[in-house]
C-alpha cells in the first residue's frame, strides 16, 4: 500500500503552468493547470510555503498568497 506524502508530476522545461492552493480547515486542493490533488491535514498548517524542484530549477512569477476566498 503506498502511503507517500509525495506525488511526482511530469512537468515539461520552459513551459508556464498555472499553480493554485486553496486550504479550507483541514483540506488542502493543489490544482495544476487544472488537474487537483487533494489532501486531508490533521495537523494545522503552517504559514509558509515552499516550492522545490528535484534536479531542476523553478521559477515562481506574479506569486500572491490571500487570507480567504475572494466573494463575487
Amino acid at each position: 500500500m503506498n502511503i507517500g506524502l509525495e506525488r511526482p508530476i511530469g512537468l515539461e522545461a520552459g513551459h508556464t503552468y498555472h499553480i493554485r492552493l486553496v486550504v479550507d480547515d483541514t483540506i488542502g486542493t493543489l490544482h495544476v493547470d487544472g488537474v487537483a490533488l487533494n489532501v486531508r491535514m490533521y495537523e494545522r498548517p503552517g504559514e509558509s510555503l515552499g516550492v522545490f524542484a528535484t534536479d531542476d530549477t523553478v521559477e515562481v512569477r506574479n506569486a500572491s498568497i490571500a487570507r480567504g476566498l475572494k466573494r463575487k
